[in-house]
């Protein structure tokens, strides 16, 4: 399943056997100036239960920080959530309905999946086909027992002191940046993610944990294979989805190394890896960064 364009959009939206590993070590970044530490925790956004990631690295520099980043922070209320998040989904609606947009055999196939995951026809009639293809992915994977809930995001910032203060990465302008190049997907490429994404469904009896599995050891092999993977077949995706945000919030991240003392940044994995990765970034900014 094309886990590349899942995961980048997780922070807009079976039983499974957790990792079984001697310790749980995931991957940390220490960035360092003359009066700042700033720590980089590469995230999951949405997880199954028993996944163990906490370390004793990462709950040290969480209850040491002053501030802690995300990529986006949740709404404190319905009416918030709302008016957060409906601008974002007019991207989302297709100008023809989604029978038309795809092929017959497509839109049957997609017919039979929205009803199992209990998704409206006329709720799956508006989508554009690549947003069909995220919600019935993502809905395969909640009802496999991966939730947002679990995710690192959430549980960190569930966690935190009432005197810790929070920020969020994504302005409004860089979301809309991305659901933007996401409307502009035609529908014969919308289609084809759609396929494939109903190909995996077909073919997949369980979550698959590989990325996680190796994220929660420390080994990032599995997710830059992934990165890679987009960067190839999903140029303009991959270069507004991870690109254009990493540098949208290098400023920011700046502005932290000038101001605060201990800060932990908490964004998805996907962010932290191969030469647009963050830490190659701040590294390159003129900053010292210890970690893979």
């Amino acid at each position: 399943m094309r886990q590349w364009w899942i995961s980048g959009l997780a922070a807009l939206a079976l039983a499974v056997a957790a990792p079984t590993v001697a310790r749980a070590d995931p991957p940390i970044w220490r960035v360092t100036d003359a009066d700042t530490e700033m720590v980089l925790f590469g995230s999951i956004h949405a997880l199954p239960e028993g996944v163990d990631w906490h370390n004793d690295a990462l709950d040290k520099a969480l209850a040491e920080a002053d501030l802690v980043a995300f990529e986006i922070l949740t709404p404190d209320s319905d009416e918030e959530e709302m008016a957060t998040y409906l601008p974002m989904l007019r991207y989302m609606v297709g100008e023809e309905t989604l029978d038309v947009a795809v092929t017959p055999a497509t839109y049957a196939r997609a017919r039979v999946r929205a009803e199992e995951q209990g998704i409206e026809p006329m709720m799956l009639d508006i989508l554009r086909p690549w947003a069909a293809a995220m919600i019935l992915d993502i809905g395969a994977d909640t009802a496999k027992g991966r939730s947002n809930d679990l995710g690192v995001d959430g549980v960190i910032e569930g966690g935190l002191r009432p005197d810790q203060r929070t920020v969020a990465l994504d302005t409004p302008a860089l979301l809309n940046a991305t659901m933007q190049v996401m409307a502009e997907t035609g529908d014969a490429e919308g289609e084809q993610l759609l396929v494939e994404v109903l190909d995996a469904l077909d073919e997949e009896k369980a979550l698959d944990m590989e990325i996680e599995n190796a994220w929660v050891q420390g080994d990032l092999q599995p997710l830059l294979a992934e990165m890679e993977s987009m960067k190839a077949e999903a140029p303009r995706l991959y270069e507004v989805i991870l690109v254009d945000r990493n540098h949208g919030w290098m400023p920011a991240l700046k502005q932290m190394m000038e101001t605060e003392r201990r800060v932990v940044v908490v964004v998805g994995a996907a962010h932290m890896v191969g030469e647009d990765g963050l830490p190659t970034l701040l590294r390159q900014a003129g900053y010292k960064v210890e970690g893979p």
